[in-house]
């Protein structure tokens, strides 16, 4: 009964250490947006293509929710970009607006989600052309 015992300890010790590890060093590398220059960005209106949710028990029933999504609608290169563990309320085919680096090609954030009439015109035509592909959305690899 004594070795059960030190067995489950041990076990739950490693496990607890792994989780404590894998979210805090998760994190920290993560660019945040008030690490830059706010004039450094640019704001362009962008698509979400995808969200997820992950469980974390330490919380509870709490969940990250991360949202994957498209940027520089109107050019033939989509640009990509992903923001984990997010607090904004959003729905897959979504318009939203993006933070984009001016300098930093690929750094982008998720911003607000009031898109004006001309931005949306962009969503639009984007939404066709990815309708006219025959695709979900154009120059996105679904996975």
């Amino acid at each position: 009964m004594k070795d059960l015992k030190n067995t489950l300890f041990l076990k739950n010790l490693f496990f607890s250490l792994f989780l404590v590890t894998h979210f805090s060093c998760n994190r920290e590398n993560q660019p945040k947006y008030e690490d830059y220059n706010e004039e450094d960005f640019l704001l362009v209106p962008g698509i979400v293509t995808k969200v997820t949710r992950t469980p974390i028990f330490a919380r509870g029933w709490w969940y990250d929710y991360n949202i994957f999504y498209a940027y520089s609608l109107d050019s033939d290169t989509i640009s990509v970009g992903k923001e984990m563990d997010v607090d904004m309320a959003v729905s897959e085919g979504e318009a939203i607006y993006i933070l984009v680096h001016k300098y930093k090609k690929g750094l982008s954030f998720p911003t607000g989600r009031r898109i004006t009439p001309n931005d949306e015109k962009v969503i639009q035509r984007y939404l066709k052309k990815s309708q006219d592909h025959g695709v979900k959305y154009f120059g996105i690899d679904e996975k």
